[in-house]
């Protein structure tokens, strides 16, 4: 029995519906970054798959595909701070870097922080995945948003006190 794929919800405007201040959007640890550093005065609610690491007792997250020319040149290696404050129990300080979901606020304080709401470990295999999978997701949905309505999200955005 054949079936109809129905795409059309792809083109329904988000921001005219919904709040997208309710809502975790996934990006790269590399965009988030980036996004912080144009946004400054401004929080946003992210969701991201990365590397956690323990540096001297504080946490950052890196991208899960890094390239092998990044472990030699770490200063092009893009790292966010994480603040832990909001966790019932901290993850076990480890030498090894282990993959991990973030689901968070992402705030400018000198450099990106992300305050993190729900931190799940995850195994490599599947961090790779949900990685890929997201990414291919908000590829989709999000490129087919006009200037416009890409703009209308920025402007509802809850400034930083």
């Amino acid at each position: 029995m054949p079936y109809e794929k129905n795409n059309q919800y792809t083109a329904m405007p988000f921001c005219t519906e919904s709040n997208p201040n309710e809502f975790y959007t996934y990006s790269d640890v590399v965009d988030l970054a980036v996004k912080c550093e144009l946004f400054k005065e401004r929080n946003f609610k992210c969701r991201t798959v990365g590397i956690l690491k323990s540096v001297n007792g504080k946490f950052y997250i890196a991208s899960v595909s890094i390239t092998m020319n990044n472990h030699k040149n770490k200063t092009s290696v893009t790292e966010i701070r994480l603040s832990l404050s909001y966790q019932k129990t901290y993850p076990k300080s480890t030498l090894i870097p282990y993959t991990v979901q973030v689901f968070g606020l992402l705030q400018w304080k000198s450099k990106p922080v992300i305050y993190v709401n729900l931190l799940q470990a995850l195994h490599t295999s599947m961090a790779i995945r949900l990685q890929e999978t997201l990414s291919l997701i908000t590829g989709k949905h999000q490129a087919r948003r006009s200037i416009e309505e890409g703009n209308c999200m920025e402007q509802d955005m809850p400034k930083s006190s």
